[in-house]
């Protein structure tokens, strides 16, 4: 064949209007020739993105006969016009343009009105009717079916392209170009169960559903769509739980100029219901940690119950979802939320992009200009209602940490959820009050501190970050009044803590100058001082008007390393915390006020150098 192929051409050889014998040999010019298998590629686009027409579509032999016959007619030439043969060899029948346009016209024309919208009762009539399945009764529409049918939307439609029988012919190795229309597309049912993943470190969540969806025998597609949701679609993955050697989830298309939308093209050996696990990151999702610490009436004990609130804004209803939490950091390659409101999923929406649905997390890091591949390898978790109060079971997962829901929880958008964590009784406890001008001006802190390993009936798992809060019993009665709370860190297994819960009312420490004066001057030659040394003593007053003894920590700073200090009070202890500061630690008693006194003298100048010697 020589020359290039015309568009007329390429318009025979796309819907196979010509005799097998030429297909053959325009197949074979195609093969050795860039530019017209480029052409080709643009025309097949350009049918792609009006969504109408399929690649295994064929005109009949009827009409392709009756338009040929019609082109054979002879045409009335001008004297003088020359004859100009068909570039095809062995005797092609002439085919005009205008007989090629007339063939594209008449096939569009058959092929939006076979796809033109139809009521119910004429897709019954045309035998279409047995492709739906309804628990209630609905009108056939072409919108595409939401990912999970919120509680307003009908639920259990389950839909798919029009059955066939088993002794069907053999199933084309030719994957259809794009769906012929809206009936063809196998629609979502509902979850059959979900489980979700939600990392606390990263706005992310990990989504795993099962679905049970009714396929033909041959290829189907599976039409998915994520509006008004946070769903990452670079991250969807498809996998069948049955019959997978007879089922092969090929591609996942983005069409072209059609937003928030994907199609799964998937090729099946087996009619009827099938059950599939759909994949993919969305966020939204987080969760957090807060615990209630109640001490008990002498404080060296405490009972703590730790909880977690999960919370939902992905814009998805999760019923029923298996649920579990990690703790730990994750690194993002991307921000979820920027991919999901992404206008189109790789910003290319003249490329047709398609991801290997058989794997999901494999080369995660590795992402091209038009395709993305994942790896995914786990078992789906069945989920079920439990009875009784829930249970968080836990799990190490090297540098994180698995929380996992006993049972099943309805998590709605827009909604947050309180589920007990863990219940810890009879913790040994220290409270402590601690007095630092430089960190806290003239309050005294209070605090409680305790360690997270078995010997404080704990360290089983590592405790979460999040917000505590310590309450006290008011009386014999057992009333809760409320000590104090603060925000903790993550504590690993054997890590002690120290609980700040502010400001205390009952206990407080006044400073009281009682002396100051210089003494040890040197003078250098011109008689100007070099050195001196200053000496203040001063009186600490501390005042407990509770009904329990407190132990105390006074830090004072001295602004200098070069100092020395005279304290002789026996029953308080006295030690060097760094080289700027020294800390005093009492126990006072209940209702009872304890005063002490020290002296510091600090060195400067040249007198520095005394002190060194």
């Amino acid at each position: 064949m020589k020359g290039h192929l015309t568009k007329g051409q390429l318009i025979q050889y796309q819907f196979k209007l010509v005799s097998d014998i030429y297909l053959e040999e325009m197949a074979e010019h195609l093969a050795g020739c860039d530019e017209c298998r480029r052409d080709l590629e643009q025309l097949r686009r350009k049918f792609a993105a009006l969504d109408l027409l399929r690649e295994d579509v064929r005109a009949s032999q009827d009409l392709i006969s009756r338009v040929i016959e019609k082109a054979a007619e002879k045409p009335h030439v001008k004297r003088g016009a020359k004859y100009l043969a068909p570039p095809f060899r062995r005797g092609l029948p002439w085919l005009s343009a205008a007989a090629v346009l007339l063939v594209g016209l008449l096939f569009l024309v058959v092929h939006l009105n076979r796809h033109a919208p139809q009521r119910p009762s004429d897709l019954a009539e045309k035998e279409i009717a047995p492709a739906l399945v309804m628990e209630k009764k609905m009108p056939v529409i072409e919108e595409p079916v939401v990912l999970a049918p919120k509680p307003t939307e009908p639920e259990g439609y389950l839909a798919g392209p029009a059955g066939t029988s088993e002794d069907q012919a053999a199933i084309s190795e030719d994957a259809p170009f794009a769906p012929a229309s809206a009936i063809e597309l196998v629609t979502l049912p509902r979850r059959e169960n979900v489980q979700i993943t939600i990392y606390n470190s990263a706005d992310l969540t990990l989504v795993r559903e099962r679905r049970n969806l009714t396929l033909k025998k041959g290829w189907n597609w599976l039409q998915f769509m994520w509006a008004n949701t946070l769903i990452d679609p670079t991250s969807l993955s498809l996998e069948s739980l049955q019959e997978a050697d007879k089922i092969d989830v090929q591609q996942l298309v983005f069409p072209a100029r059609l937003r928030e939308l994907g199609r799964w093209l998937i090729r099946s050996d087996v009619n009827g219901q099938v059950p599939f696990q759909i994949t993919y990151f969305t966020s939204g999702l987080s969760w957090r940690a807060f615990y209630m610490g109640t001490l008990s009436g002498d404080e060296k004990t405490m009972r703590l119950d730790g909880y977690v609130r999960v919370s939902n804004n992905s814009g998805e209803d999760y019923e029923n979802a298996q649920t579990r939490l990690i703790v730990g950091k994750v690194h993002l390659l991307d921000q979820i939320a920027e991919l999901a409101k992404r206008q189109y999923p790789y910003g290319r929406p003249e490329v047709m992009v398609v991801a290997d649905s058989s794997s999901f997390f494999r080369n995660m890091a590795e992402k091209y200009s038009h395709v993305v591949v994942y790896s995914w390898s786990g078992t789906t978790a069945a989920g079920g209602y439990g009875l009784g109060r829930k249970e968080i079971i836990k799990e190490g997962l090297s540098e994180y940490f698995l929380y996992t829901i006993e049972g099943t929880e309805t998590i709605p958008d827009k909604w947050g959820k309180r589920l007990l964590s863990f219940e810890a009784e009879d913790i040994p406890v220290k409270s402590l009050y601690k007095y630092d001008e430089e960190r806290w001006g003239e309050q005294t802190i209070r605090f409680v501190s305790f360690k997270n390993d078995k010997k404080h009936n704990l360290g089983d798992t590592p405790i979460p970050n999040g917000t505590v809060r310590i309450y006290s019993q008011a009386d014999e009665q057992e009333y809760l009044s409320y000590v104090g709370g603060t925000d903790i860190k993550y504590i690993p297994v054997d890590e002690e803590v120290e609980l700040n819960l502010g400001p205390a009312r009952l206990v407080s420490v006044e400073l009281i100058l009682m002396d100051f004066k210089t003494d040890n001057y040197v003078f250098d030659r011109k008689k100007n001082i070099a050195g001196w040394d200053e000496i203040r003593t001063w009186k600490i007053e501390v005042t407990n008007t509770r009904t329990l003894p407190v132990e105390i920590e006074i830090t004072r700073g001295f602004g200098t390393v070069y100092w020395t200090l005279q304290f002789d009070e026996k029953e308080i202890s006295y030690d060097k915390y760094d080289a700027t500061h020294a800390r005093f630690k009492a126990t006072i008693e209940p209702r009872s006020k304890r005063a002490f006194t020290y002296t510091i003298r600090t060195y400067h100048g040249v007198r520095e150098q005394s002190l060194t010697r």
